[in-house]
């Protein structure tokens, strides 16, 4: 295997899956260069790498079904034999998360490979691609109903459910462009109690963070909307609060 000084941690969110194969499974990845860089400062963090490709060889039967993360695509190689994750430059001190959903078949229990991901990209100032890392992917099977029912990884399920927000919201403001105001604030704020449930829940603040900036979005787009409907047929968006200003809270530490 090939080792770099790219940092990268792979977490299920389950421990184990049944020996019987599963339709869907979750791999949080986290990925970085060098110490975390705090947000302070307007300088821009040194790019150390550009052009980041992760190239997944699976075992045979095992499928990548889709990849959710800030700014990231995935395509299957030209001969169908890999798929390749494509994840923009890394800057130094800079972190990224991605979630990868993958369709797994049946195996005996024990711990076995699923496939084989390489790393790789280009330097600043040079056209050739280099490999910088490769990990083997394991995962557990098992017919023990006691493991399988373990609860899924919280900082997994963390990471998924924040990661609704963005698509949500774009479903949310085509709603409201075509007049369906009522429809596009039940999903925003279906949204936001959820995340208040969770925040409760948990005593974890992100969820809180995420379910304010939702429900600050439904008051001015009801607001907006509203105002602008009683006056004109046309639909006005505002341009104070957009889709590009709602994001999922980042995960930046890597544990």
């Amino acid at each position: 295997m090939v080792k770099s000084i790219v940092n990268v941690t792979y977490t299920w969110d389950k421990e184990s899956i049944s020996a019987n194969g599963s339709e869907q499974v979750n791999l949080l990845i986290e990925w970085g260069h060098g110490a975390i860089r705090k947000r302070k400062g307007t300088l821009m963090p040194k790019t150390v790498g550009c052009d980041l490709q992760l190239r997944f060889i699976p075992e045979s039967g095992v499928n990548l079904l889709k990849v959710d993360g800030a700014r990231l695509s995935f395509n299957r190689s030209e001969d169908g034999e890999c798929m390749l994750v494509h994840c923009g430059d890394m800057r130094r001190g800079k972190y990224k998360q991605a979630i990868l959903s993958f369709s797994i078949p049946a195996h005996s229990s024990g711990r076995h490979i699923i496939g084989l991901m390489e790393w790789s990209w280009r330097k600043p100032t040079q056209e050739k691609r280099t490999l910088i890392r490769t990990d083997q992917l394991f995962i557990h099977y098992t017919h023990h109903l006691g493991l399988l029912s373990i609860p899924i990884n919280p900082k997994v399920e963390k990471y998924i459910k924040l990661n609704e927000t963005a698509p949500i919201v774009k479903k949310a403001l085509r709603m409201y462009e075509k007049g369906e105001q009522e429809r596009g604030a039940f999903v925003l704020t279906r949204q936001a109690d959820e995340l208040l449930i969770r925040a409760t829940r948990t005593e974890d603040r992100e969820y809180l963070e995420e379910a304010e900036l939702l429900f600050a979005v439904w008051n001015k787009w009801n607001g907006t909307f509203g105002l602008f409907e009683a006056y004109s047929s046309k639909v006005y968006v505002n341009n104070e609060i957009s889709v590009e200003d709602v994001h999922f809270t980042e995960i930046n530490i890597l544990k």
